[in-house]
């Protein structure tokens, strides 16, 4: 009896030690940012309003910067960050088209100012807060945001120099009047790691160096971001809409850690998605299209939302059939 109560007692604590020790260990690490300026909030200069210094991210205008050796062990996703604003409406300084100059921004990285042939899309113009007008008051109108664009993990050098430029092949982007304006802040290093080359057209030299003009003192908003595995989520709740005379108003919440962006998705086959409309970056999350901005078919909307993390969530569709 005594026998089989010990084994009976010894069994059940062998299981629970074997139960507890395969529990999953959860982890929520920290991002890590590598930039010229540690503190990544002094990126304050330029891109939010005032004056701009012409400092303007075009197509004969690329911005390169050089950031020393990064270790990346124990990260398994990376970023090229590049903080932006005052993107410019078709008729600007008018009021008379507010939608934005069609253009996008890229990026390259690279162990010397020599630049390969790939690049990586960061953004389109229309994701870019707008520059205000001084005659009339325009929605999209806000302080400048960050951009992200993931690149493989290897394309960053533990050994060398990391030399990042960021530039657009977008004609239209030749002056500030039409291009958006990159952030930068103060500090005086001594250094040369920031150049502007005002020659390109549309595309960086092949085979030669991209350095054209140093800049000191002065520092664009161009950063690393590492991410290591992780258990945080984003979770989309209360995505609901509401009829109105004019079209259709919609709202959802967004729980997460660290949320800074959350927008609409369009599907017709609930496959497929695509974003429509713009970003929003703060709660309380509200969007609103008028009936002429929908399609006239069978399609599907969802609410979804990033967080710093680089994972994303998305709501429960709702269905609509707006043919007639």
């Amino acid at each position: 009896m005594k026998k089989a109560l010990f084994f009976n007692t010894f069994l059940l604590l062998f299981i629970v030690s074997n139960l507890t020790s395969q529990e999953k260990t959860y982890k929520f690490p920290a991002v890590k940012y590598v930039s010229l300026i540690k503190d990544i909030s002094d990126y304050y200069l330029y891109a939010n309003g005032g004056f701009y210094a012409d400092w303007y991210v075009g197509y004969n205008n690329a911005w390169i910067v050089k950031l020393s050796s990064i270790t990346t062990y124990g990260y398994q996703k990376a970023y090229i960050g590049v903080k932006l604003g005052r993107a410019k409406n078709k008729s600007y300084p008018d009021s008379n088209d507010l939608s934005p100059v069609d253009g996008k921004i890229l990026v390259s990285i690279s162990q010397s100012p020599i630049f390969p042939s790939y690049s990586y899309v960061l953004c389109e113009n229309q994701d870019i807060p707008f520059e205000p007008l001084e005659s009339d008051s325009i929605k999209g109108v806000d302080s400048a945001k960050w951009f992200w664009a993931e690149i493989p993990l290897n394309r960053i050098s533990q050994e060398k120099e990391n030399y990042i430029a960021v530039w657009s092949q977008s004609k239209e982007f030749i002056s500030s009047n039409k291009a958006p304006i990159i952030a930068a802040g103060y500090l005086d290093d001594g250094l040369e790691n920031v150049w502007i080359n005002h020659s390109i057209k549309g595309a960086l030299p092949s085979n030669e160096s991209a350095l054209e003009m140093s800049i000191g003192g002065i520092k664009p908003a161009v950063i690393i971001k590492l991410i290591s595995e992780n258990d945080y989520k984003v979770v989309i709740k209360n995505f609901l809409y509401e009829k109105t005379n004019s079209g259709y108003t919609f709202s959802w919440n967004a729980i997460g850690t660290d949320i800074y962006r959350s927008w609409i998705e369009i599907s017709y086959d609930r496959l497929e998605w695509k974003k429509i409309k713009d970003y929003l970056y703060s709660p309380p999350y509200f969007l609103t299209f008028k009936s002429d901005e929908l399609p006239k078919d069978v399609f599907y909307l969802r609410a979804c939302a990033n967080d710093i993390f680089e994972n994303s969530g998305c709501s429960n569709h709702i269905n609509f059939n707006l043919i007639k």
